[in-house]
């Protein structure tokens, strides 16, 4: 597609380029400047209303820059600030991201601070922004920057907005269209909680009031003592002590002020451990405990590796005060595990046995780990690292796993997922050197934004947390034959942002921990209709799932378990 640059010259853009598609048009992208194009001219943005947008500074506003012109002379889009390899704001929002991570509640909370900054300069300067849902911040691979984007749905002096996202718009309007600088605190207030606490604060169970209309109405949100909130929410006390005063006037008063200004202390939050004995189904055998909680566990063979949010742990042993490892690779022969962290350029690659560095120059943007295996997203491919013992040492290099698009995929454990110009494709990596690509239609109407494939000797699953065009979240699970060849699917719809948690055992069996607090069990045979739920004092969303061999390992806090049936 060739357009023109208005003042600028002419650009050709290809699929390479390609990003995202919606309802109004596609997304594309070069080096950091991003094309909007319109699927119909008329509907493009008054230029008027780009002009009013113009207050709004760059960073961190992602506005309408300059127009592109067709070949006929028509203005069918515009161009605005990229953001490359950035997240999605509700991306950071389940807890098992965060730890994985490292996002702090520090962290999180200045983001917090820098998306009330961005509501200041825009009430300022007379705009509105209507709809600040979780989909319209963009947030950089280190967490240190927020990127307003959808810019040109804001009300301006001169062109009132009307389209808001249901989960964020204020009942209490005095009517659908009656948008003031108080409704947008309101909306602030709602996307903000979910980032400090990874839940919608009117989500929750209420003996009574079902659904967001009625909790909303009612100013019922988790502050009020009969909500029943998951555990896998943070506790409201990570939230600073003079905003949370402010968010239960916001949420549970009606109040519409802006949020408390200067500098706030954030607190350490000490995990609580629920009580591990209550004559359950389920018993839990201490297997280890560490110093720092647990936030992820590789195994191979009989290797485990741990990771805290104090350090990097092989059988017990502290190797190495990496706080942020992003996956655990196995050489083949001797089962030597290799770690790797994502520092936006070369991944830095350590040998946990060896307690030293290992050479590695290749760059990437993304690093995810899957049965032994670390993959890398680099550019427009996905590379398998292959390691090799060599005299005691281990070598690491690389062989392509898959090609992409390098704007529109996503690097998941066992796979990569990409928006081929409107149509998703899955790529799964079951074994070592092994690539299966997928068309899954029924993903074309989700923006995907966490996926996870795991498999034992008798099947995988693949699950998918997918953002529907209402704005609530599903979760898709899928299995597949031997040669992926064919697939079925089960829909849970409106999961929250709680994320997977899932592992597929040897004996071909799925145990995940759902969104309801909650063991399901299903098999990973095509087709096969076993689905069980199980319910169990020592469950709670705060336990991680892992597995070693036939084991299903649980974490919680700084200890690690194995789960067995009793």
């Amino acid at each position: 597609m060739k357009l023109t640059i208005q003042g600028q010259g002419d650009v050709t853009l290809t699929q390479r380029d390609f990003v995202a598609a919606g309802g109004q048009g596609q997304v594309f992208a070069q080096g950091d400047t991003a094309f909007k194009v319109y699927h119909d001219p008329s509907g493009m943005i008054p230029q008027g209303k780009i002009q009013e947008l113009r207050p709004l500074p760059v960073p961190p506003f992602s506005r309408p820059e300059h127009l592109l012109i067709d070949s006929y002379g028509r203005v069918v889009g515009y161009t605005t600030r990229f953001v490359k390899d950035a997240y999605v704001l509700c991306q950071l929002f389940p807890r098992a991201f965060r730890d994985r991570e490292g996002l702090t509640h520090d962290k999180t909370f200045k983001l917090v601070e820098k998306m009330r900054e961005g509501f200041d300069v825009a009430h300022k300067a007379g705009i509105l922004l209507i709809d600040p849902n979780e989909m319209n911040f963009l947030v950089d691979p280190k967490f240190t920057t927020l990127t307003f984007i959808d810019t040109d749905s804001y009300q301006t002096r001169s062109y009132p907005a009307s389209v808001i996202m249901e989960s964020i718009r204020d009942r209490h309007m005095p009517n659908s269209h009656a948008f003031t600088e108080g409704t947008d605190w309101f909306s602030f207030a709602i996307t903000s909680f979910q980032l400090l606490v990874g839940i919608h604060p009117y989500k929750g169970k209420h003996p009574t009031l079902k659904g967001l209309d009625d909790r909303m109405q009612a100013n019922v949100s988790v502050f009020n003592k009969d909500v029943g909130v998951p555990a896998v929410a943070y506790p409201l006390d990570v939230i600073p002590k003079t905003w949370r005063g402010w968010y239960e006037a916001v949420l549970e008063r009606g109040d519409r002020s802006a949020p408390p200004g200067g500098q706030v202390v954030v607190a350490i939050i000490q995990p609580v451990v629920k009580a591990l004995q209550g004559g359950g189904k389920l018993v839990l055998d201490e297997l280890g405990q560490f110093d720092g909680d647990i936030t992820s566990v590789w195994t191979f063979g009989d290797k485990t590796v741990v990771a805290t949010k104090t350090g990097l742990w092989l059988e017990g042993r502290r190797v190495s005060n990496w706080l942020d490892t992003s996956a655990v690779g196995f050489s083949p022969k001797m089962s030597v595990p290799v770690a790797f962290r994502s520092t936006g350029g070369p991944p830095e690659v350590f040998n946990c046995s060896l307690k030293a560095p290992v050479p590695f120059g290749l760059e990437a943007q993304r690093v995810s780990g899957y049965d032994g295996r670390v993959y890398l997203k680099t550019g427009d491919k996905v590379l398998e690292t292959i390691l090799t013992d060599v005299g005691g040492k281990v070598l690491v290099t690389t062989r392509l796993a898959a090609s992409v698009l390098p704007n529109a995929s996503l690097l998941f454990p066992g796979g990569v997922v990409q928006n081929m110009l409107g149509s998703t494709f899955i790529s799964l990596f079951p074994k070592a050197g092994q690539t299966y690509q997928v068309r899954i239609p029924e993903l074309d109407t989700y923006r995907v934004l966490d996926a996870r494939y795991d498999a034992g000797s008798k099947g995988g699953v693949l699950m998918v947390i997918g953002r529907t065009r209402k704005g609530t979240y599903d979760r898709l699970v899928f299995r597949f034959d031997e040669d992926f060849a064919a697939y079925d699917l089960r829909t849970v719809q409106d999961v929250g942002t709680t994320g997977l948690n899932f592992v597929v055992t040897d004996a071909g069996v799925c145990v995940c921990l759902n969104e309801a607090d909650e063991i399901e069990l299903c098999r990973t045979k095509l087709r096969d209709t076993m689905l069980k739920t199980l319910a169990d004092p020592v469950l709670g969303g705060d336990l991680q799932l892992f597995k070693r061999g036939g084991q299903v390992l649980a974490a919680r806090g700084s200890t690690l378990y194995t789960m067995r049936m009793s």
